[in-house]
Order: structure tokens, then C-alpha cells, then sequence
């Protein structure tokens, strides 16, 4: 899959939620600013009203992303399959603040912290340093290859920005994701469209999409609560499915103690 920078999803506005129904849970939470530690979020309701009844190509991203945005807080596991390679397992919990989203994501071997500003790699084979595995990454290279290849996976929810430039849209299945049902939603996305308007955050870019297909097809489940609970793609020959959970909980991102950061390793 090629890579690409992930930026803020310029898409995420936080509008009124009616179209989700009376029955979904749009609390904001306040919880402390940016380790990874997080505690049991408050249940949901017992028998939620369908709150997904109401999407349409015209409010499909903007209600996803706001609730997204309300509950603070999510994990994303992240699965891509490229033909004739092994799947790339993904995890990753996400922070999205007014200022933008820390994270703490897993893969490839490696982990990757954001905070603010601040981006950090663990990989002591960059490093040579078992002591010292981090790197503070600045500029390009390698490592921020490396770092921006995770943090990409971590973001994924950005591509849910691009359904406000559908050229297709339709009520797909009823599945089931995370032992609950969902309503799955079928978006085509003219990809021009959305990456000129930067939809797709830093996801992918104008550049990038005219390397692509102009369209590009999304399945999103959303739960009772109008959350996004999957997403399902095929970008470049790869397969993507990205399945979100743990929405709400407490999260505390912090960069790793100065004693683990090293340089990299040019020898």
C-alpha cells in the first residue's frame, strides 16, 4: 500500500446529531489531556433506538465523524491484506482533541507514540540500542517512513470524510461486528472530488489520487449508537478492514522518559 501522510480529518464537524435519533449516545467526553491506560466506559443503553435510520449521502460523514469526535476516545484494529503477502495486523487508541489526535499504535514489529505535535518510533534496530529503542522523529528517512506507515493504519476513519463526495450510496447488509448488530452502508467515493477537498485528511491526498481509481468503495457497519464499528476497502490491491471498539474510555497518551530515546544508528 503506498504511503502517505495522515493529517487531521478536516471533515470531523461537529454538528447537531438528530439524524442518529433520540436513542444515540452523543455525550462528549472531558476525560484528562494526552500512556496507554484506559478504564471500562459508562454501558450503553440496553435497547438503543436504531439510530442509523436516518443517514443519507448528505450527513453520512459528518454524523460518523461527530460521534466519533463526541466519545473522545477509540481503538482501531487495523487488518491489510496485499496479494501474496501477510496480513498486517494494526492496533492502535486514538485521542482526538480540538488541537488534534495522539495515539499509541502497534505493528510492523514497531510502536509508535504521538502526542501533540511530538511523533516517537520504537525500533531498537534503528537505534542499536536495546536500552534506547526510540527515536524522536524529525524530517524524512526511514524512521519516518516507518512511524508514518502506523500512524496512517492508526487514522483510518479519516476515509469515512470522503463519503461526503458520493457518487453512489445504498443500506447494504445487516452484520454483526463486535457481538452486536450493525446496519452496513455501501459509498462510492469519486476520489478526485473528496482528496481535492481534503475529505480524506491526510489519508490520502490529491497527489495520491491521481495515481488511483476515481472511485473508490467504502462499506462502513454503524452501530445503534451511530458509531462506526467497521470499515471495509480495497485501495491499490489491498484489502482493509479496520474494526473500532472501546469508544469513550479513559486514555492518557504520554512521549516515552528521555533516558529511552537514542539516535539513529548510521553505521
Amino acid at each position: 500500500m503506498r504511503t502517505v501522510r495522515a493529517g487531521l480529518g478536516a471533515a470531523v464537524v461537529v454538528v447537531a446529531l438528530a439524524a442518529c435519533g433520540a436513542g444515540a449516545d452523543s455525550t462528549a467526553q472531558t476525560g484528562p489531556a494526552p500512556s496507554v491506560s484506559t478504564s471500562s466506559a459508562s454501558p450503553a443503553p440496553s435497547t438503543p433506538a436504531r439510530s442509523d435510520d436516518n443517514l443519507s449521502p448528505a450527513n453520512l460523514a459528518s454524523e460518523l465523524l461527530s460521534q466519533l469526535a463526541a466519545k473522545g476516545t477509540f481503538r482501531v484494529v487495523s487488518r491489510t491484506q496485499n496479494p501474496g503477502r501477510d496480513v498486517v495486523l494494526v492496533t492502535a487508541d486514538l485521542k482526538l482533541t480540538r488541537e488534534g489526535t495522539d495515539l499509541v499504535a502497534n505493528g510492523h514489529g514497531r510502536k509508535v507514540v504521538r502526542t501533540g505535535q511530538a511523533l516517537y518510533l520504537k525500533d531498537a534496530a534503528l537505534t542499536d540500542s536495546r536500552s534506547r529503542p526510540w527515536l524522536e522523529i524529525a524530517g524524512d528517512g526511514d524512521a519516518a517512513r516507518y512511524a508514518d506507515q502506523l500512524v496512517r493504519a492508526a487514522r483510518v476513519h479519516e476515509v469515512i470524510g470522503g463519503a461526503a463526495h458520493a457518487t453512489a450510496f445504498q443500506r447494504g447488509d445487516r452484520v454483526t461486528v463486535n457481538g452486536a448488530a450493525a446496519q452496513e452502508y455501501v459509498v462510492t467515493l469519486d476520489l478526485p472530488r473528496a482528496t481535492a477537498a481534503e475529505a480524506l485528511g491526510g489519508f490520502l491526498t490529491a497527489a495520491d489520487a491521481k495515481k488511483l481509481p476515481e472511485a473508490l468503495t467504502l462499506r462502513i457497519a454503524v452501530d445503534a449508537r451511530c458509531l462506526p464499528v467497521q470499515l471495509r476497502f480495497t485501495l491499490d490491491d489491498a484489502d482493509v478492514v479496520a474494526t473500532f471498539s472501546r469508544f469513550g474510555q479513559k486514555l492518557t497518551v504520554t512521549p516515552p522518559p528521555a533516558a529511552k530515546i537514542g539516535e539513529l544508528d548510521l553505521s
